[in-house]
């Protein structure tokens, strides 16, 4: 008979989940330039993203160790897809709105995804260059290591409940320290360093989901928890970028009429073309912003921090039932 999960070995479990993970990365491989997946590459970042959590949550446990060059590599080839798969997310909103803005906003809102479409294509091609590059000796080197991890035994190790129990708590005293330091919706960096640490949580609450109903309910709050600062972040990122994007028009018309005024054409001083589309855009966004940041800080997304805590510690006590 099988043993309990909480009752096995440490190594073995992560190596094996860990050896998942990567097979799930490299099964998205093919599939990132392939026009007809649009799933690709991010089904590529999720099981990069969520391997780097899953070591990072036992790094340190006797046994279980991960040299840094080997962790360095994997966070810079997951960061070198960011630029693609944000560009992505951005244009996939922006053709999704611009039907229906005002005029005004339709313009800038045309004249910028013109830009990014051009530059979500150059993005792809360049995470595309990098993991070919480099996945296939950074996916050799991480399955050797998580293999010998699978095997190997190592004495005074905690068993996977009690590891996975500390982890939880160190993440939960985190989240809930991350919640409470937010102090409006202009920080932005106070409210990006949760919806991380909500996804470290989830990630390592996802083997459990089957071994308890505790774990399970927690795992589905922390899917709310991460959904609703999800969506608050897209915001937050939406709004820098149309803010960068107003002032990069504003200078390229700048530029052409101070060029045109040097060979003698008559100066314009009115305000660039489309800077009223780009002020709606940044308007209808921070209404959007306003009602998020409510949702994600309020009880109706995570049923306050103290709820979600109690989840957490329920969850942590189930991993820790059979496992003394």
């Amino acid at each position: 008979m099988a043993k309990p999960l909480q009752q096995r070995r440490l190594g073995r479990v992560v190596g094996e989940v860990g050896l998942g993970l990567l097979e799930d990365a490299r099964r998205a491989r093919p599939r990132i330039m392939d026009p007809a997946d649009a799933e690709g590459l991010h089904d590529f970042r999720v099981a990069l993203r969520r391997l780097r959590a899953w070591l990072q949550a036992y790094r340190g446990q006797p046994g279980i160790d991960f040299p840094r060059p080997l962790r360095r590599d994997l966070r810079d080839l997951a960061r070198a897809t960011n630029r693609a798969r944000d560009g992505e997310v951005m244009l996939a909103w922006l053709v999704q709105v611009l039907p229906g803005l005002p005029a005004a906003e339709r313009g800038a809102g045309e004249w910028w995804r013109q830009r990014l479409e051009h530059e979500v294509a150059e993005a792809y091609t360049a995470a595309d260059l990098a993991i070919e590059t480099h996945f296939s000796e950074l996916e050799a080197r991480l399955r050797k290591r998580l293999d010998k991890l699978r095997t190997s035994k190592k004495a005074h190790a905690p068993n996977f409940g009690e590891a996975s129990a500390q982890a939880l708590s160190r993440l939960s005293e985190r989240l809930v320290a991350e919640v409470e330091a937010v102090g409006s919706v202009d920080e932005a960096e106070s409210l990006h360093r949760p919806r991380i640490t909500g996804k470290r949580i989830r990630y390592l609450l996802r083997p459990w989901r089957k071994a308890s109903p505790h774990c399970r309910r927690a795992e589905r709050a922390m899917k709310d928890f991460q959904d609703a600062f999800g969506v608050l972040h897209d915001d937050l990122v939406r709004e820098a970028a149309i803010r960068a994007m107003a002032l990069d028009q504003a200078s390229e018309e700048l530029d052409a009429r101070l060029a045109e005024a040097a060979r003698g054409a008559a100066p314009r001083a009115s305000a660039p073309r489309h800077l009223r589309g780009f002020m709606g855009l940044l308007g209808e966004n921070r209404r959007r912003l306003l009602t998020h940041y409510e949702l994600a800080m309020g009880a109706e997304a995570v049923g306050g921090i103290g709820t979600l805590s109690a989840r957490l510690k329920s969850a942590g006590k189930a991993m820790r039932e059979v496992s003394s």
